[in-house]
C-alpha cells in the first residue's frame, strides 16, 4: 500500500470521480513527461481530495471557431465539428486552436471599463440562476463576477425556425439556454448545411467568436420556441476570460511545486496547465482500480489518496 499526497501523481485514471486532482488524458499527455506508473494499482482517497486534471480528456467540439488562416487548421477546425457534444472548458476551447491568434486578442482590456447592468424583477433573476447552475463556464466565478454576469445579461425571445447566430457572421453575444431547442448547422466546403449538433436548456453556445474576434462558425436555428439569456462581448471577456487568465497562472504556479516536473520548462509546464482541470472525490472513492483500462493522469492538489495492489498469482 502507497500513500499519496499533495502533489504527488496518480496514474492512468478511469472514471471521473470527486477529490481534487488534476487529470491530464493519456492521448494528450506531452511527449516530454516521462512513464511513471503502469495501469496495476487500485486508488481510492481516505481523505476528501483535490486533484487537478487535464480537461483535455474530453474532446473539444466546439461550434465555433476564429477566422480562417491556413488549410491545415481548417482540416482540425472540420474535424472537430464531425462528431460534436457540449463545450467543456474555455481552456479546452483554447488547446489546439490555432497559433496565429495574437496574445492582445485573448487578455480583455480593462480601459475604460464600464459595467453593464440591466434591469430586472427578482423573477427574472431567479431564471438566470438557474439556467446558468450547471454550466461549466460559471462554475468557477467569484461572488462579485457571478453577480456582474447575472446583472449583464439580456433577455432574447426567438419564433421558432429563426436563427440566432449565422455562419460567417460577426458575433457579439453569447448565449445560454433557458427553454427551447436549437439545431446547429455547419457548412463546409461549398456544401449545403448539415445538422452537426443541437441545445437545449442549460446549454450555450457564442463564446469562440468572443474570444477570438474571430467570424460565427455554425448557423444556430431555432426547433421552437425559445427563451435565451445573452452576455455581450465586452462583459463575457472581461469576467470570463479573465477567470480563465487566472486559473491558468494557478495551474502554472501549483505544477512548479511538483518534484516531477521541475526539471520541465517553462513553455512545457504552459502546455500541462493548459490541459488540466480540477475534479473532485469525496472521502473513500474509488479513483483508479487495479487491471481497468487507464485514460488519464492526476495530479494531487489537495487531500490524500491510498493506493493498493494485489499481487497476480
Amino acid at each position: 500500500m502507497a500513500h499519496f499526497l499533495p502533489h504527488g501523481l496518480l496514474l492512468d485514471l478511469d472514471s471521473p470521480a470527486y477529490f481534487v486532482v488534476m487529470r491530464v488524458a493519456n492521448r494528450e499527455i506531452p511527449q516530454f513527461l516521462p512513464a511513471l506508473i503502469p495501469p496495476t494499482l487500485s486508488v481510492s482517497s481516505p481523505k476528501a481530495l483535490h486533484a487537478a486534471t487535464p480537461a483535455a480528456s474530453s474532446p473539444d467540439h466546439s461550434m465555433e471557431s476564429d477566422s480562417d488562416t491556413d488549410s491545415d487548421d481548417d482540416d482540425e477546425d472540420d474535424e472537430s465539428l464531425e462528431d460534436p457534444s457540449p463545450l467543456l472548458t474555455i481552456a479546452s476551447y483554447m488547446r489546439g486552436r490555432r497559433t496565429s491568434v495574437s496574445a492582445e486578442s485573448m487578455v480583455p482590456s480593462h480601459q475604460n471599463y464600464v459595467k453593464t447592468v440591466i434591469s430586472k424583477t427578482p423573477e427574472q433573476r431567479k431564471r438566470i440562476e438557474l439556467s446558468i447552475s450547471s454550466n461549466f463556464l460559471f462554475k468557477n466565478l467569484d461572488e462579485d463576477q457571478h453577480e456582474d454576469v447575472v446583472n449583464a445579461m439580456a433577455e432574447k425571445r426567438f419564433r421558432s425556425r429563426e436563427n440566432v447566430i449565422e455562419q460567417g457572421a460577426v458575433g457579439d453575444y453569447f448565449y445560454v439556454v433557458e427553454t427551447g431547442s436549437l439545431d446547429v448547422f455547419v457548412a463546409k466546403n461549398g456544401n449545403p448545411s448539415e445538422k452537426v449538433f443541437e441545445y437545449g436548456p442549460g446549454g450555450s453556445f457564442g463564446e469562440l467568436a468572443l474570444m477570438y474576434n474571430g467570424p460565427r462558425a455554425a448557423t444556430v436555428s431555432t426547433t421552437s420556441d425559445v427563451v435565451l439569456w445573452a452576455l455581450d462581448r465586452i462583459t463575457f471577456r472581461r469576467i470570463l476570460m479573465e477567470n480563465t487568465s487566472k486559473k491558468r497562472r494557478m495551474y502554472e504556479a501549483f505544477l512548479e511545486t511538483v518534484p516531477l516536473l521541475v526539471s520541465l520548462e517553462p513553455y512545457e509546464r504552459h502546455k500541462i496547465a493548459d490541459a488540466l482541470e480540477s475534479v473532485y472525490f469525496e472521502d473513500g472513492q474509488t479513483v483508479v482500480r487495479q487491471g481497468d483500462q487507464g485514460d488519464n493522469f492526476f495530479i494531487i492538489e489537495s487531500g490524500e489518496a491510498t493506493v493498493t495492489k494485489c499481487n497476480e498469482e
